[in-house]
Protein backbone atom coordinates (compact mmCIF):
# COMPACT_ATOMS: atom_id res chain seq x y z
CA UNK A 1 0.00 0.00 0.00
CA UNK A 2 2.81 2.40 0.90
CA UNK A 3 4.79 1.58 -2.25
CA UNK A 4 1.69 2.05 -4.38
CA UNK A 5 1.07 5.42 -2.73
CA UNK A 6 4.60 6.50 -3.51
CA UNK A 7 4.15 5.51 -7.14
CA UNK A 8 0.99 7.59 -7.39
CA UNK A 9 2.73 10.60 -5.77
CA UNK A 10 5.75 10.40 -8.06
CA UNK A 11 3.59 10.24 -11.16
CA UNK A 12 1.33 13.11 -10.26
CA UNK A 13 2.31 15.44 -7.37
CA UNK A 14 -1.23 16.87 -7.22
CA UNK A 15 -2.64 13.44 -6.49
CA UNK A 16 -0.85 13.23 -3.13
CA UNK A 17 -3.77 14.95 -1.56
CA UNK A 18 -6.31 12.05 -2.15
CA UNK A 19 -6.77 8.58 -3.77
CA UNK A 20 -9.48 7.63 -6.17
CA UNK A 21 -11.78 4.75 -5.23
CA UNK A 22 -10.29 2.54 -7.90
CA UNK A 23 -6.77 3.35 -6.69
CA UNK A 24 -7.71 2.38 -3.13
CA UNK A 25 -9.41 -0.81 -4.22
CA UNK A 26 -6.53 -1.79 -6.51
CA UNK A 27 -4.03 -1.10 -3.76
CA UNK A 28 -6.03 -3.31 -1.34
CA UNK A 29 -6.20 -6.01 -4.00
CA UNK A 30 -2.45 -5.82 -4.60
CA UNK A 31 -1.75 -6.06 -0.85
CA UNK A 32 -4.04 -9.06 -0.47
CA UNK A 33 -2.50 -10.73 -3.47
CA UNK A 34 0.96 -10.19 -2.03
CA UNK A 35 -0.07 -11.48 1.46
CA UNK A 36 -2.18 -14.43 0.28
CA UNK A 37 -0.46 -15.43 -2.91
CA UNK A 38 -0.72 -19.13 -2.09
CA UNK A 39 -3.79 -21.23 -1.29
CA UNK A 40 -4.46 -21.95 2.41
CA UNK A 41 -6.77 -24.10 4.54
CA UNK A 42 -9.72 -22.52 6.35
CA UNK A 43 -11.87 -24.19 9.00
CA UNK A 44 -15.47 -23.03 9.43
CA UNK A 45 -19.17 -23.89 9.30
CA UNK A 46 -21.08 -23.65 6.04
CA UNK A 47 -24.02 -21.27 6.03
CA UNK A 48 -26.36 -20.15 3.23
CA UNK A 49 -25.28 -22.98 0.93
CA UNK A 50 -28.53 -24.95 0.69
CA UNK A 51 -30.59 -22.09 -0.71
CA UNK A 52 -27.99 -20.86 -3.21
CA UNK A 53 -27.07 -24.35 -4.44
CA UNK A 54 -30.55 -24.59 -5.97
CA UNK A 55 -29.68 -21.65 -8.23
CA UNK A 56 -26.30 -22.98 -9.40
CA UNK A 57 -27.81 -24.92 -12.30
CA UNK A 58 -29.06 -21.65 -13.81
CA UNK A 59 -25.62 -20.02 -13.79
CA UNK A 60 -23.21 -20.24 -16.65
CA UNK A 61 -20.32 -21.60 -14.62
CA UNK A 62 -22.42 -23.45 -12.04
CA UNK A 63 -20.95 -21.49 -9.14
CA UNK A 64 -22.39 -21.53 -5.62
CA UNK A 65 -22.16 -18.63 -3.17
CA UNK A 66 -22.25 -19.20 0.56
CA UNK A 67 -20.58 -18.09 3.80
CA UNK A 68 -18.08 -19.62 6.17
CA UNK A 69 -18.73 -18.72 9.80
CA UNK A 70 -17.01 -19.23 13.12
CA UNK A 71 -19.08 -19.57 16.29
CA UNK A 72 -18.21 -18.72 19.85
CA UNK A 73 -16.95 -21.72 21.78
CA UNK A 74 -19.85 -23.59 23.37
CA UNK A 75 -22.47 -21.22 21.92
CA UNK A 76 -24.38 -20.54 18.70
CA UNK A 77 -23.32 -16.90 18.50
CA UNK A 78 -21.46 -16.10 15.30
CA UNK A 79 -18.02 -14.78 16.10
CA UNK A 80 -16.89 -14.09 12.52
CA UNK A 81 -17.88 -14.80 8.93
CA UNK A 82 -16.57 -14.47 5.40
CA UNK A 83 -18.18 -14.90 1.99
CA UNK A 84 -17.07 -17.80 -0.20
CA UNK A 85 -17.75 -19.23 -3.63
CA UNK A 86 -17.01 -22.49 -5.37
CA UNK A 87 -16.99 -22.78 -9.15
CA UNK A 88 -18.89 -25.57 -10.87
CA UNK A 89 -15.93 -27.84 -11.62
CA UNK A 90 -14.48 -27.50 -8.13
CA UNK A 91 -17.98 -27.96 -6.68
CA UNK A 92 -18.45 -31.27 -8.50
CA UNK A 93 -14.97 -32.44 -7.48
CA UNK A 94 -15.60 -31.58 -3.83
CA UNK A 95 -18.94 -33.40 -3.77
CA UNK A 96 -17.37 -36.47 -5.35
CA UNK A 97 -14.53 -36.40 -2.83
CA UNK A 98 -16.94 -36.24 0.12
CA UNK A 99 -19.01 -39.08 -1.30
CA UNK A 100 -15.89 -41.22 -1.76
CA UNK A 101 -14.99 -40.67 1.91
CA UNK A 102 -18.52 -41.48 3.12
CA UNK A 103 -21.30 -42.42 0.66
CA UNK A 104 -23.86 -40.31 2.48
CA UNK A 105 -21.71 -37.26 3.22
CA UNK A 106 -22.56 -34.12 1.28
CA UNK A 107 -22.10 -30.36 1.42
CA UNK A 108 -24.87 -28.58 3.32
CA UNK A 109 -25.57 -25.85 5.83
CA UNK A 110 -24.30 -26.49 9.34
CA UNK A 111 -21.49 -28.76 8.18
CA UNK A 112 -18.11 -28.10 9.76
CA UNK A 113 -15.49 -28.21 6.98
CA UNK A 114 -11.82 -27.70 6.23
CA UNK A 115 -11.51 -26.00 2.81
CA UNK A 116 -8.54 -25.15 0.65
CA UNK A 117 -9.11 -21.53 -0.43
CA UNK A 118 -7.65 -18.56 -2.22
CA UNK A 119 -8.45 -14.93 -1.56
CA UNK A 120 -10.58 -13.56 -4.35
CA UNK A 121 -10.84 -9.75 -4.48
CA UNK A 122 -13.02 -8.04 -7.06
CA UNK A 123 -11.48 -4.57 -6.95
CA UNK A 124 -14.20 -2.57 -8.83
CA UNK A 125 -16.63 -3.32 -5.98
CA UNK A 126 -14.12 -4.15 -3.28
CA UNK A 127 -15.73 -7.58 -3.10
CA UNK A 128 -13.71 -9.85 -0.84
CA UNK A 129 -14.47 -13.57 -0.72
CA UNK A 130 -12.77 -16.93 -0.55
CA UNK A 131 -12.57 -19.10 -3.64
CA UNK A 132 -12.89 -22.75 -2.60
CA UNK A 133 -10.55 -25.16 -4.35
CA UNK A 134 -10.67 -28.38 -2.33
CA UNK A 135 -11.99 -30.03 0.83
CA UNK A 136 -10.56 -32.31 3.52
CA UNK A 137 -13.37 -34.87 4.06
CA UNK A 138 -11.58 -36.61 6.92
CA UNK A 139 -11.64 -33.40 8.95
CA UNK A 140 -15.41 -33.13 8.48
CA UNK A 141 -16.00 -36.74 9.46
CA UNK A 142 -13.72 -36.43 12.45
CA UNK A 143 -15.27 -33.17 13.59
CA UNK A 144 -18.75 -34.60 13.31
CA UNK A 145 -17.77 -37.61 15.38
CA UNK A 146 -15.86 -35.50 17.91
CA UNK A 147 -18.76 -33.08 18.41
CA UNK A 148 -21.15 -36.00 18.68
CA UNK A 149 -19.00 -37.80 21.24
CA UNK A 150 -18.47 -34.63 23.31
CA UNK A 151 -22.21 -33.96 23.42
CA UNK A 152 -22.94 -37.53 24.51
CA UNK A 153 -20.38 -37.35 27.31
CA UNK A 154 -21.71 -33.97 28.41
CA UNK A 155 -25.25 -35.25 28.65
CA UNK A 156 -24.15 -38.34 30.54
CA UNK A 157 -22.25 -36.15 33.00
CA UNK A 158 -25.36 -33.99 33.53
CA UNK A 159 -27.64 -37.01 34.00
CA UNK A 160 -29.60 -36.21 30.84
CA UNK A 161 -28.58 -39.13 28.64
CA UNK A 162 -31.15 -41.59 30.06
CA UNK A 163 -33.65 -39.05 31.34
CA UNK A 164 -36.31 -39.47 28.65
CA UNK A 165 -36.06 -43.26 28.87
CA UNK A 166 -37.24 -42.87 32.45
CA UNK A 167 -40.60 -41.44 31.35
CA UNK A 168 -43.57 -43.78 31.38
CA UNK A 169 -44.70 -45.03 27.97
CA UNK A 170 -48.33 -46.23 28.27
CA UNK A 171 -49.15 -49.80 27.31
CA UNK A 172 -51.17 -48.45 24.38
CA UNK A 173 -50.10 -44.90 23.45
CA UNK A 174 -52.97 -43.79 21.22
CA UNK A 175 -52.79 -39.98 21.47
CA UNK A 176 -49.54 -39.00 19.77
CA UNK A 177 -47.76 -35.72 19.18
CA UNK A 178 -46.16 -35.79 15.73
CA UNK A 179 -43.24 -33.57 14.71
CA UNK A 180 -42.13 -33.60 11.08
CA UNK A 181 -42.36 -31.57 7.90
CA UNK A 182 -45.93 -31.12 6.67
CA UNK A 183 -46.63 -33.04 3.48
CA UNK A 184 -43.31 -34.89 3.57
CA UNK A 185 -42.90 -38.57 2.67
CA UNK A 186 -42.15 -39.25 6.33
CA UNK A 187 -45.49 -37.71 7.33
CA UNK A 188 -47.48 -39.72 4.78
CA UNK A 189 -45.68 -43.01 5.48
CA UNK A 190 -46.24 -42.69 9.22
CA UNK A 191 -49.87 -41.56 9.02
CA UNK A 192 -50.86 -44.17 6.41
CA UNK A 193 -49.25 -46.96 8.43
CA UNK A 194 -51.23 -45.96 11.53
CA UNK A 195 -54.45 -45.48 9.57
CA UNK A 196 -54.25 -48.91 7.96
CA UNK A 197 -53.77 -50.58 11.36
CA UNK A 198 -57.41 -50.11 12.33
CA UNK A 199 -56.51 -48.82 15.79
CA UNK A 200 -57.89 -45.50 17.05
CA UNK A 201 -54.70 -43.47 16.98
CA UNK A 202 -55.12 -39.70 17.41
CA UNK A 203 -52.44 -37.29 16.17
CA UNK A 204 -51.57 -33.78 17.34
CA UNK A 205 -49.36 -32.58 14.48
CA UNK A 206 -46.76 -29.78 14.62
CA UNK A 207 -45.05 -28.76 11.39
CA UNK A 208 -41.25 -28.34 11.67
CA UNK A 209 -38.26 -28.04 9.36
CA UNK A 210 -36.32 -31.29 9.61
CA UNK A 211 -33.19 -30.09 7.80
CA UNK A 212 -31.25 -26.85 7.80
CA UNK A 213 -30.70 -24.11 10.33
CA UNK A 214 -34.41 -23.77 11.17
CA UNK A 215 -34.41 -27.34 12.51
CA UNK A 216 -32.62 -26.22 15.67
CA UNK A 217 -35.45 -23.78 16.33
CA UNK A 218 -38.51 -25.69 15.12
CA UNK A 219 -37.95 -29.09 16.73
CA UNK A 220 -37.30 -27.88 20.33
CA UNK A 221 -40.24 -25.46 20.05
CA UNK A 222 -42.53 -28.27 18.89
CA UNK A 223 -41.30 -30.59 21.65
CA UNK A 224 -42.00 -27.95 24.29
CA UNK A 225 -45.53 -27.34 22.95
CA UNK A 226 -46.43 -31.04 22.84
CA UNK A 227 -44.83 -31.72 26.20
CA UNK A 228 -47.26 -29.25 27.77
CA UNK A 229 -50.31 -31.07 26.36
CA UNK A 230 -51.70 -33.27 29.21
CA UNK A 231 -53.62 -35.54 26.80
CA UNK A 232 -50.60 -36.71 24.81
CA UNK A 233 -49.21 -40.19 25.54
CA UNK A 234 -45.97 -39.88 23.53
CA UNK A 235 -44.20 -37.57 21.05
CA UNK A 236 -42.94 -38.86 17.69
CA UNK A 237 -40.10 -37.12 15.81
CA UNK A 238 -39.60 -38.44 12.26
CA UNK A 239 -38.01 -37.43 8.97
CA UNK A 240 -37.30 -39.09 5.63
CA UNK A 241 -34.04 -40.71 4.63
CA UNK A 242 -30.98 -38.63 3.84
CA UNK A 243 -27.25 -38.45 3.89
CA UNK A 244 -25.06 -38.81 6.94
CA UNK A 245 -24.45 -35.10 6.94
CA UNK A 246 -28.22 -34.54 7.13
CA UNK A 247 -28.05 -35.98 10.62
CA UNK A 248 -25.88 -33.15 11.92
CA UNK A 249 -28.99 -31.21 12.98
CA UNK A 250 -30.05 -34.07 15.23
CA UNK A 251 -26.58 -34.14 16.74
CA UNK A 252 -27.02 -30.53 17.86
CA UNK A 253 -27.21 -29.83 21.58
CA UNK A 254 -30.45 -27.85 21.46
CA UNK A 255 -32.39 -30.71 19.88
CA UNK A 256 -30.77 -33.39 22.03
CA UNK A 257 -31.55 -31.47 25.23
CA UNK A 258 -35.14 -30.82 24.12
CA UNK A 259 -35.65 -34.57 23.52
CA UNK A 260 -34.05 -35.51 26.85
CA UNK A 261 -36.02 -32.98 28.89
CA UNK A 262 -39.39 -33.65 27.25
CA UNK A 263 -41.91 -34.74 29.90
CA UNK A 264 -43.43 -37.21 27.42
CA UNK A 265 -41.65 -40.31 26.06
CA UNK A 266 -40.08 -39.38 22.71
CA UNK A 267 -40.00 -41.87 19.82
CA UNK A 268 -37.65 -41.08 16.93
CA UNK A 269 -37.44 -42.27 13.35
CA UNK A 270 -34.80 -40.04 11.79
CA UNK A 271 -34.58 -42.16 8.66
CA UNK A 272 -30.97 -43.31 8.59
CA UNK A 273 -30.12 -46.97 8.22
CA UNK A 274 -26.57 -46.87 9.57
CA UNK A 275 -25.94 -44.21 12.21
CA UNK A 276 -27.93 -43.10 15.22
CA UNK A 277 -28.06 -39.39 15.95
CA UNK A 278 -27.67 -38.08 19.49
CA UNK A 279 -31.41 -37.36 19.44
CA UNK A 280 -31.99 -41.08 18.74
CA UNK A 281 -29.66 -42.08 21.57
CA UNK A 282 -31.34 -39.93 24.23
CA UNK A 283 -34.92 -40.66 23.09
CA UNK A 284 -37.13 -43.15 24.90
CA UNK A 285 -37.36 -45.39 21.83
CA UNK A 286 -35.59 -45.16 18.48
CA UNK A 287 -36.37 -46.86 15.18
CA UNK A 288 -34.67 -46.51 11.81
CA UNK A 289 -37.55 -45.09 9.78
CA UNK A 290 -40.93 -43.38 10.28
CA UNK A 291 -42.66 -46.57 9.13
CA UNK A 292 -40.72 -48.57 11.70
CA UNK A 293 -41.89 -46.18 14.46
CA UNK A 294 -45.50 -46.61 13.32
CA UNK A 295 -45.06 -50.40 13.27
CA UNK A 296 -43.63 -50.27 16.79
CA UNK A 297 -46.73 -48.44 18.01
CA UNK A 298 -49.05 -50.79 16.12
CA UNK A 299 -47.27 -53.85 17.48
CA UNK A 300 -47.56 -52.41 20.98
CA UNK A 301 -51.31 -51.97 20.52
CA UNK A 302 -51.62 -55.42 18.92
CA UNK A 303 -49.64 -57.06 21.75
CA UNK A 304 -51.89 -55.36 24.28
CA UNK A 305 -54.98 -56.51 22.36
CA UNK A 306 -53.58 -60.04 22.24
CA UNK A 307 -52.83 -59.97 25.96
CA UNK A 308 -56.40 -58.79 26.60
CA UNK A 309 -57.78 -61.60 24.45
CA UNK A 310 -55.56 -64.12 26.26
CA UNK A 311 -56.67 -62.71 29.59
CA UNK A 312 -60.30 -62.93 28.49
CA UNK A 313 -59.82 -66.56 27.43
CA UNK A 314 -58.10 -67.37 30.69
CA UNK A 315 -60.89 -65.63 32.56
CA UNK A 316 -63.60 -67.56 30.69
CA UNK A 317 -61.75 -70.84 31.19
CA UNK A 318 -61.15 -70.06 34.85
CA UNK A 319 -64.78 -69.10 35.40
CA UNK A 320 -65.99 -72.20 33.57
CA UNK A 321 -63.69 -74.44 35.61
CA UNK A 322 -64.69 -72.69 38.80
CA UNK A 323 -68.39 -73.04 37.96
CA UNK A 324 -67.90 -76.74 37.20
CA UNK A 325 -66.04 -77.22 40.47
CA UNK A 326 -68.64 -75.26 42.40
CA UNK A 327 -71.46 -77.16 40.68
CA UNK A 328 -69.86 -80.48 41.65
CA UNK A 329 -69.33 -79.24 45.18
CA UNK A 330 -72.91 -77.96 45.33
CA UNK A 331 -74.33 -81.27 44.00
CA UNK A 332 -72.27 -83.19 46.54
CA UNK A 333 -73.45 -80.87 49.28
CA UNK A 334 -77.08 -81.22 48.13
CA UNK A 335 -76.82 -85.01 48.08
CA UNK A 336 -75.23 -85.01 51.52
CA UNK A 337 -77.90 -82.59 52.75
CA UNK A 338 -80.70 -84.77 51.35
CA UNK A 339 -79.28 -87.88 52.97
CA UNK A 340 -78.69 -86.12 56.25
CA UNK A 341 -82.15 -84.58 56.11
CA UNK A 342 -83.77 -87.94 55.42
CA UNK A 343 -81.92 -89.49 58.36
CA UNK A 344 -82.83 -86.56 60.56
CA UNK A 345 -86.51 -86.65 59.55
CA UNK A 346 -86.64 -90.39 60.16
CA UNK A 347 -85.05 -89.96 63.58
CA UNK A 348 -87.40 -87.11 64.45
CA UNK A 349 -90.39 -89.16 63.23
CA UNK A 350 -89.41 -92.02 65.52
CA UNK A 351 -88.83 -89.62 68.40
CA UNK A 352 -92.19 -88.00 67.69
CA UNK A 353 -93.95 -91.37 67.73
CA UNK A 354 -92.34 -92.20 71.06
CA UNK A 355 -93.26 -88.77 72.39
CA UNK A 356 -96.83 -89.33 71.20
CA UNK A 357 -97.06 -92.63 73.10
CA UNK A 358 -95.60 -91.01 76.20
CA UNK A 359 -98.04 -88.09 75.88
CA UNK A 360 -100.95 -90.45 75.48
CA UNK A 361 -99.99 -92.49 78.55
CA UNK A 362 -99.34 -89.36 80.61
CA UNK A 363 -102.67 -87.90 79.53
CA UNK A 364 -104.51 -91.05 80.59
CA UNK A 365 -102.79 -91.01 83.94
CA UNK A 366 -103.55 -87.30 84.38
CA UNK A 367 -107.20 -87.90 83.51
CA UNK A 368 -107.46 -90.73 86.05
CA UNK A 369 -105.94 -88.60 88.78
CA UNK A 370 -108.18 -85.67 87.84
CA UNK A 371 -111.23 -87.95 87.87
CA UNK A 372 -110.41 -89.16 91.36
CA UNK A 373 -109.88 -85.61 92.56
CA UNK A 374 -113.13 -84.45 90.95
CA UNK A 375 -115.13 -87.18 92.62
CA UNK A 376 -113.98 -85.97 96.10
CA UNK A 377 -114.33 -82.29 95.28
CA UNK A 378 -118.02 -81.70 96.30
CA UNK A 379 -117.44 -82.91 99.87
CA UNK A 380 -114.30 -80.86 100.19
CA UNK A 381 -116.17 -77.89 98.73
CA UNK A 382 -118.96 -78.06 101.33
CA UNK A 383 -116.53 -78.26 104.25
CA UNK A 384 -114.51 -75.40 102.90
CA UNK A 385 -117.59 -73.24 102.37
CA UNK A 386 -118.79 -73.70 105.91
CA UNK A 387 -115.39 -72.84 107.35
CA UNK A 388 -115.12 -69.82 105.06
CA UNK A 389 -118.51 -68.37 105.97
CA UNK A 390 -117.99 -69.06 109.72
CA UNK A 391 -114.75 -67.12 109.64
CA UNK A 392 -116.43 -64.13 108.03
CA UNK A 393 -119.31 -64.33 110.52
CA UNK A 394 -116.83 -64.18 113.40
CA UNK A 395 -115.12 -61.14 111.80
CA UNK A 396 -118.46 -59.34 111.39
CA UNK A 397 -119.36 -59.95 115.01
CA UNK A 398 -116.04 -58.51 116.10
CA UNK A 399 -116.55 -55.43 113.87
CA UNK A 400 -120.06 -54.95 115.33
CA UNK A 401 -118.73 -54.96 118.87
CA UNK A 402 -116.05 -52.43 118.02
CA UNK A 403 -118.57 -50.13 116.30
CA UNK A 404 -120.87 -50.29 119.33
CA UNK A 405 -117.97 -49.47 121.61
CA UNK A 406 -116.98 -46.47 119.46
CA UNK A 407 -120.56 -45.15 119.03
CA UNK A 408 -120.73 -41.49 120.34
CA UNK A 409 -124.20 -42.06 121.62
CA UNK A 410 -122.80 -44.37 124.27
CA UNK A 411 -120.66 -41.47 125.53
CA UNK A 412 -123.59 -39.06 125.37
CA UNK A 413 -125.59 -41.43 127.53
CA UNK A 414 -122.93 -41.14 130.17
CA UNK A 415 -123.47 -37.33 130.40
CA UNK A 416 -121.28 -35.99 127.66
CA UNK A 417 -122.44 -33.60 124.88
CA UNK A 418 -121.32 -32.41 121.45
CA UNK A 419 -121.21 -28.65 120.72
CA UNK A 420 -121.64 -27.37 117.11
CA UNK A 421 -120.76 -23.80 116.13
CA UNK A 422 -121.59 -22.66 112.64
CA UNK A 423 -122.59 -26.24 111.71
CA UNK A 424 -119.19 -27.61 112.65
CA UNK A 425 -118.14 -29.64 115.70
CA UNK A 426 -116.33 -27.33 118.14
CA UNK A 427 -113.34 -29.09 119.67
CA UNK A 428 -111.58 -26.02 121.21
CA UNK A 429 -112.61 -22.73 122.77
CA UNK A 430 -111.19 -20.99 119.77
CA UNK A 431 -113.81 -22.64 117.54
CA UNK A 432 -116.59 -20.54 119.27
CA UNK A 433 -117.10 -16.75 119.28
CA UNK A 434 -118.92 -14.62 121.89
CA UNK A 435 -122.52 -13.88 120.85
CA UNK A 436 -122.61 -16.84 118.48
CA UNK A 437 -125.45 -19.32 118.70
CA UNK A 438 -124.35 -22.86 119.34
CA UNK A 439 -126.10 -26.23 119.45
CA UNK A 440 -125.40 -28.81 122.10
CA UNK A 441 -126.30 -32.44 121.24
CA UNK A 442 -127.21 -34.52 124.29
CA UNK A 443 -128.20 -38.17 124.46
CA UNK A 444 -131.86 -37.38 123.92
CA UNK A 445 -131.92 -34.16 121.81
CA UNK A 446 -130.44 -30.72 120.88
CA UNK A 447 -130.01 -27.56 123.02
CA UNK A 448 -129.57 -24.14 121.36
CA UNK A 449 -127.73 -21.41 123.34
CA UNK A 450 -126.11 -17.98 122.91
CA UNK A 451 -122.48 -17.69 123.99
CA UNK A 452 -122.12 -14.94 126.53
CA UNK A 453 -118.50 -15.43 127.49
CA UNK A 454 -115.49 -17.64 126.68
CA UNK A 455 -112.87 -18.84 129.15
CA UNK A 456 -109.89 -20.83 128.04
CA UNK A 457 -108.19 -22.95 130.65
CA UNK A 458 -104.50 -23.60 130.80
CA UNK A 459 -103.48 -27.19 130.10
Amino acid sequence: MASRAREITDADPDAARAFSVSQVNQAIGAALQERFSDAFWVVGEIQGYDRDALKSGQRRWGQVYFELIEKETGADTVKAGIKALVWGDAHNAIRAKLKAAAPDLRVQDGLQVKLLCQVDFYWPRAGLQLKVLDVDPHFTLGDMERARRELIEKMKAQGLYDRNRGTDLPAVPLTLGLITSDGSAAYHDFVEELRSSGYAFELRFVDARMQGGDTERDVPTALAALSADPDIDAVVVIRGGGSRSDLIWFDKEKIALAVSRCSKPVLTGIGHEIDLSVADLVAHTSRKTPTAVAQFLIERARDFETSLADAARRLVTGVRDRLLTERTTLNDAARTWREATARSVSAYREALARAQERLKANAQRALAVARERWLGFPGRLRVGQRAYFQAWADKLASYQKECAWRDPRRLLAQGYGLIYAGGKLAKRVGDVRVGEFIEARLSDGLVTANVLALKKEKP
